[in-house]
């Protein structure tokens, strides 16, 4: 065999389509809306240069999604030809796999090795191929990855746009011989349907026949493809937003669930005003998106795709945060034993969110009472040395002011097990009756 060479020219898609059309090597079409498909490698190779024979044909890991709905896949399937000519083909496709599902369809190829010889010449060496084709209503993508890919032994940077390499080859029949490969990588698609093709090879041979030149078109290969079709469009449904509330000034991350959520199609409104970073989950029953800034009060989230929009959702717009504030303490003292209950009155406290700081110790929010005008609270104090505290509140919005309590002793009363308000009523009691023992004695020595 000669030696290689290699020439590069950038061709029109549309020529190289064309060509392919004119050898009958028509692309696989998806006829029902969500339909879904992969191959991992395809070989329609048949032709007759000179006095040679070229025949191989057979597609190598194929799936379609059910029609009913759910994946239809393939793992590990081996590349081997039944009764080829002048052709030699070997490889694995990893992976191919097909799923419908109620809004949106995928499709995805993946090809771990595969190598291509024609008469007798090395066309195609590749490992580590794959592509992936995803629809929803209104919305397709398609995406390929791997670039290990060689043409008559050299290593080629995949493109779009159709590049052409040539290699010398033997042909008994033709003189001065030349294999030619029109090598390319297809993503294309419309708003309803998209097909991904890694590689595609166009392969033909030209030459002499005696005097006259003399072209063979020889067919094509295709290297992992991925196709589908958008399922028919249909209305979402809503039916939760957590939360249901926020800040006025937005950047609320919420959860909103119910059915029919399209990715990358689907759109969500506050009163209007749309929402950023939307996020649907694969199987469309839940989304995640931040809120846009809004007016105080209930705002109407309407979540819309392709088939038409929600009914609406409540969510409120909450009034800035007030930082809390303390203007007073009743009462201002109390017994190291803790257990005495204090009101707060100030502002800015917030029911369930509020706790209070008291002798190095914080009272959870759940043992704190916040009034329903959030301008006073009560909670119990906790026990605590002699002396005085400070108090303080704090809420989502910051922590307030200090105001001082005081911690006392009890008195104890001897001989007995009261304490508390009780011993100190008695020790009042013991006090006013000797003074009123102590006046009478002096008025009797008058």
């Amino acid at each position: 065999m000669g030696s290689v060479r290699r020439r590069l020219s950038v061709l029109s898609v549309g020529l190289l389509v064309a060509g392919a059309a004119g050898l009958g090597l028509a692309r696989p079409a998806l006829a029902a809306p969500g339909d879904a498909a992969a191959r991992g490698v395809v070989l329609d190779l048949v032709g007759d240069p000179g006095d040679e024979s070229v025949q191989a044909q057979g597609t190598f890991g194929s799936v379609t999604a059910p029609p009913g709905g759910g994946t239809d896949d393939e793992t590990s399937v081996a590349v081997a030809l039944a009764d080829p000519e002048n052709v030699t083909a070997t490889g694995t496709v990893a992976q191919v796999s097909a799923t419908r599902g109620p809004t949106t369809s995928t499709a995805s190829s993946q090809l771990a090795t595969f190598t291509l010889s024609v008469l007798g010449v090395e066309v195609l060496d590749v490992a580590g191929l794959g592509v992936t084709a995803q629809c929803s209503a209104g919305n397709t993508s398609a995406g390929a990855t791997g670039d290990d890919i060689a043409v008559f032994g050299q290593q080629i940077t995949i493109r779009d746009t159709a590049q052409e390499f040539t290699a010398d080859v033997t042909v008994t029949g033709l003189t001065d011989a030349t294999l030619r490969a029109v090598v390319d990588r297809q993503l294309t698609g419309t708003p309803d349907n998209v097909i991904g093709i890694n590689v595609r090879a166009v392969l033909s041979v030209s030459g002499f026949d005696g005097v006259e030149p003399a072209q063979f078109s020889l067919g094509q290969v295709i290297l992992a493809e991925a196709s589908c079709q958008s399922p028919t469009a249909v209305a979402p449904t809503a039916s939760a937003i957590s939360p249901n509330s926020g800040p006025q000034a937005g950047g609320q991350p919420v959860t909103i669930t119910g059915t029919g959520f399209v990715p990358n199609a689907t759109l969500v409104a506050f009163d209007g005003v749309a929402a950023t970073n939307v996020v649907v989950a694969a199987d469309g029953s839940s989304l995640t998106a931040v809120t846009p800034p809004g007016t105080v009060g209930p705002a109407a989230v309407v979540v819309s795709t392709a088939g038409g929009s929600a009914p609406a959702l409540s969510y409120t717009y909450l009034a800035p945060a007030v930082t809390p504030r303390i203007e007073s303490l009743t009462p201002e003292q109390g017994s190291t034993d803790g257990g005495t209950v204090v009101t707060v009155r100030g502002g800015g406290f917030v029911s369930g969110r509020t706790t209070v700081g008291i002798c190095g110790q914080t009272i959870p929010a759940g043992e704190v009472t916040v009034a329903a005008d959030a301008r006073s609270l009560t909670f119990r104090t906790p026990p605590c040395a002699v002396g005085a505290t400070e108090v303080r509140v704090t809420t989502p919005a910051g922590t307030s002011n200090e105001i001082t309590f005081h911690y006392q002793a009890s008195l104890p009363v001897t001989g007995t097990s009261l304490g508390g308000p009780v011993a100190a009523g008695l020790a009042m009691l013991l006090t006013g009756a000797v003074l009123l023992l102590a006046t009478r004695h002096r008025r009797q020595r008058v």
